[in-house]
C-alpha cells in the first residue's frame, strides 16, 4: 500500500499569499476616507459629547455606590468615550497630529467632567463605603488587560466595517467609566490609594485600547497616505507620543504579569497544604505590598491542622524571596464517619460534664450543710459564753460574758487583747464585758509591803474589769503584822490601781477583824489586802 506524502508549504510563498489576501480583501474593500470622516465626526468635542459623559458617569457612580451591576451596565449604554478613542488609535495609525490632538482635548475634558460628577455625587450621597464593585476597580489585573485589548480589537473592527459600533462602544466603557468613577470617589473621600489605583486601572485600560485600534487601523491599511504630509518634527512627535503612551502599558504588563506569577505560586502552594489535610482552598486574596505580600485565604479541611500558616509562610516567603504575611481560616468539614466520631466524643464529653456537675453540687450541699451546722454551733456556744451586739455602724461589737458562765477576769481580759490584735488592720474591734463578780485579794509576802510580778498583774487585770463595768474607784484595805506594815501594803496597791487610771481610797483593818478573818479564812488572811468597788475616799 503506497504512502501519500504531503509538503509543507513554503513560508514565503505563504507570506506572500496572506499579503495578497489582505490587500485584496481587507485594504481593497475598506472606504478609508468614509471611516476618517465618521470617526472625525464621532470624536468631536461638543455639548452632546460633555453632557452624556457626564450623565453616564452619574449613573455609574450610583450604581458602584449601590453595588448594583445592573446599573453601572445601563451606564455604558450611553457612554460616548469610544469616539475620542477610536481616534486617538487611527490618529497614532494614520500619522495625522491634528487628529491626535483633537482626540486627546476631548478625552481630557471628558475624564475632568467625569471626576467631577463622581466626586459631587459621593459627597452628597449618604452611601459612602467602598463597596465591593468599588474595591474590585483600584487595581489592574491581567483580566481587565485582556478586557480592554479585546475591546479595543473589537471597537476598531467595528469601526472599519461599520457593524456593531453601539455594541462595541458599551464594551469599551465598560473599561473605563467605571475606574473613572472609582477615581472620582477616591478623590471625594480623600482616599489617595483607591484614586490612584483606579486611575492607573483608567490609564491602562485606555492605552490598551488605544494602542489595539492602532494595530488594527494599520491591519486594514490605514497610514501616513491617510492624512496630510507631516513634517519631520510632527512624525517624531506622533511617533514619540507612541511610545511615551507605550512605557506605562509596558510598566502596567510588568506588574500584572509580576503579580500573575506571585498569585499562582501561592495557589500552588496553598492547594497543596489543603490537599495534604483532605482539603480544598475555598478563597484566596494576594495583595502585593512594598513590604511584601499578604495572603488570605479560607479552607474546607476535615480537621484543624497545626502550625499551618506558619509552614504557609515560611515556604512561600522562601519561594517567593520576600516577606509574605499569611492569614489562614480554617472551615472544617466532616463525613459520616468523622461525624459519627465527633458525635461520640461530644457524648463522652457531656457525660464527663454531668459526672462533675454532679460531683460539684454533692459537694456544694456537703459544704453548705458543714456551714449550717458550724453556725448553729456557734450560735450555741455563743450562748453559754455571753451576748454579741454590734455598734451603729456595725464596726465595734461588745461581748457581754454571761455572768453564769464564772469565765475569769485574767480570760476575759486576752480575749478582747487577741481578738482586736486581729482586727487592728480593718479598723475594727471588741469590748469585753466581764460578768460582776468580787475583786480578788492581794497577798503579801511574810513581812513584805512588795507587789510580786503576779500580783502587779493581777491589778492591772483588776483596773481593767472595774473599767469595764464603768466603775472609777477602788477602796483598798491594808492588812500587817503591825500598822505600819499594814499601811505600806495598801499604798503599793492603791498606788498599782491609780497608775491603771482609777481612784483609790485607803484604810486599815483593826486588830480584831483581822483575828476574826484568821480564824475565819486561816493564816492567809493576815497578809492579803483586801479590795471593794466604791467611791473613792
Amino acid at each position: 500500500m503506497a504512502v501519500t506524502s504531503f509538503d509543507l508549504p513554503n513560508p514565503r510563498a505563504l507570506w506572500r499569499w496572506l499579503r495578497q489576501w489582505r490587500q485584496n480583501q481587507l485594504v481593497d474593500n475598506t472606504d478609508r476616507i468614509s471611516v476618517l470622516e465618521h470617526v472625525d465626526e464621532a470624536g468631536h468635542l461638543g455639548p452632546r459629547y460633555a453632557f452624556m459623559t457626564m450623565m453616564s458617569c452619574g449613573i455609574a457612580m450610583l450604581g458602584l455606590l449601590q453595588n448594583s451591576a445592573a446599573v453601572i451596565i445601563g451606564a455604558m449604554l450611553i457612554s460616548p468615550l469610544m469616539g475620542p478613542i477610536i481616534e486617538l488609535g487611527l490618529g497614532l495609525a494614520t500619522f495625522d497630529l491634528r487628529s491626535i490632538r483633537d482626540a486627546l482635548k476631548t478625552l481630557f475634558v471628558g475624564v475632568l467632567l467625569s471626576l467631577l460628577v463622581a466626586a459631587v455625587i459621593v459627597h452628597f450621597s449618604p452611601l459612602q463605603d467602598a463597596t465591593p464593585e468599588i474595591l474590585a476597580r483600584t487595581e489592574p489585573t491581567f483580566f481587565d488587560l485582556l478586557i480592554a485589548i479585546f475591546s479595543g480589537l473589537a471597537g476598531a473592527y467595528a469601526t472599519v466595517t461599520r457593524k456593531g459600533e453601539m455594541i462595541v462602544g458599551v464594551a469599551i466603557a465598560t473599561a473605563l467609566m467605571p475606574p473613572l468613577a472609582v477615581a472620582g470617589y477616591g478623590i471625594a473621600v480623600l482616599n489617595w490609594n483607591i484614586a490612584g489605583g483606579a486611575a492607573f486601572l483608567f490609564m491602562t485600560n485606555l492605552l490598551a485600547i488605544g494602542l489595539s485600534v492602532t494595530i488594527v487601523a494599520r491591519w486594514y491599511g490605514f497610514g501616513g497616505t491617510d492624512s496630510p504630509k507631516q513634517t519631520a518634527w510632527q512624525a517624531g512627535l506622533i511617533i514619540g507620543s507612541f511610545v511615551l503612551l507605550s512605557i506605562p502599558l509596558g510598566l502596567a504588563l510588568k506588574r500584572i504579569a509580576l503579580k500573575s506569577q506571585v498569585e499562582l505560586g501561592v495557589r500552588v502552594a496553598t492547594d497543596a497544604a489543603a490537599q495534604r489535610a483532605s482539603g480544598r482552598v475555598s478563597a484566596l486574596r494576594v495583595d502585593m505590598t512594598s513590604n511584601g505580600v499578604n495572603v488570605d485565604t479560607v479552607m474546607m479541611v476535615p480537621h484543624h491542622i497545626n502550625g499551618l500558616e506558619a509552614s504557609l509562610q515560611e515556604a512561600l516567603t522562601t519561594q517567593l524571596g520576600r516577606p509574605v504575611n499569611v492569614q489562614v481560616r480554617e472551615v472544617l468539614t466532616a463525613d459520616d464517619a468523622s461525624f459519627a466520631l465527633q458525635q461520640g466524643t461530644l457524648a463522652e464529653l457531656r457525660r464527663s460534664v454531668a459526672a462533675l456537675q454532679t460531683a460539684e453540687s454533692g459537694r456544694t450541699a456537703t459544704q453548705q450543710a458543714n456551714d449550717a451546722q458550724l453556725v448553729r454551733l456557734q450560735a450555741e456556744l455563743l450562748g453559754y459564753l455571753g451576748r454579741l451586739t454590734p455598734s451603729a455602724d456595725g464596726r465595734h461589737w461588745t461581748l457581754q460574758v454571761t455572768p453564769g458562765s464564772r469565765m475569769p477576769l485574767q480570760l476575759a481580759q486576752r480575749i478582747e487583747r487577741e481578738v482586736n490584735t486581729g482586727l487592728a488592720s480593718d479598723g475594727g474591734g471588741i469590748t469585753v464585758l466581764p460578768p460582776l463578780q468580787p475583786l480578788p485579794g492581794i497577798m503579801f509576802a511574810d513581812d513584805s509591803a512588795e507587789l510580786d510580778t503576779d500580783s502587779a498583774s493581777t491589778l492591772a487585770t483588776l483596773g481593767w474589769a472595774v473599767q469595764r463595768w464603768h466603775g472609777d474607784a477602788v477602796h483598798v484595805i491594808g492588812v500587817g503584822g503591825t500598822e505600819a506594815l499594814a499601811q505600806k501594803r495598801a499604798d503599793a496597791v492603791a498606788g498599782a490601781l491609780r497608775a491603771s487610771g482609777l481612784q483609790a481610797s485607803v484604810s486599815l483593818d483593826d486588830a480584831a477583824v483581822v483575828r476574826a478573818r484568821v480564824r475565819e479564812d486561816g493564816p492567809l488572811a493576815a497578809r492579803t489586802v483586801r479590795l471593794e468597788i466604791g467611791e473613792a475616799r
